[in-house]
C-alpha cells in the first residue's frame, strides 16, 4: 500500500468505496501486469495531487476475482470513479497523468 491510496478487498469494498462520502477512484489491477506497472506511478502521482479531496483505492484482482466479476472488469488496468455507491465513470487501460487529471476535473465540476 502506498501512503496516498488504500488497498481494498471484497471484504471491505462496500465500506471503503460504496459507503464513502467523497468520490473514490479505484484502480483494479494485477501486480504481474506490465500495463498496470506503467499506470502505477501515474496513479500514485494523481493520488498525491488530489489527496484530501478524493479517496484513491487499489484492488489487486489476484485473489479478488469476485470483485472483478461484480464490476465487469474485462481488462486491466481499469479505473472506476465512484460516488454515493454508484459508478460515475470508467477508464480501461493505461491513462497518462494529463488525461487522468482532465477526467477528474470534469467529474468534480
Amino acid at each position: 500500500m502506498a501512503d496516498t491510496y488504500i488497498d481494498v478487498t471484497s471484504e471491505d469494498f462496500a465500506e471503503k468505496v460504496l459507503s464513502a462520502a467523497e468520490m473514490v477512484i479505484v484502480n483494479f489491477s494485477m501486480e504481474n501486469s506490465s500495463a498496470c506497472q506503467i499506470l502505477e506511478p501515474e496513479f500514485v502521482a494523481i493520488s498525491k495531487e488530489y489527496q484530501g479531496r478524493i479517496t484513491f483505492a487499489k484492488v489487486n484482482l489476484e485473489g479478488q476475482e469476485t470483485l472483478g466479476q461484480q464490476w465487469n472488469i474485462d481488462g486491466i488496468p481499469t479505473l472506476i470513479f465512484f460516488k454515493g455507491g454508484k459508478e460515475l465513470y470508467r477508464i480501461r487501460g493505461i491513462v497518462m497523468r494529463d488525461k487522468f487529471r482532465r477526467q477528474i476535473e470534469g467529474i468534480l465540476l
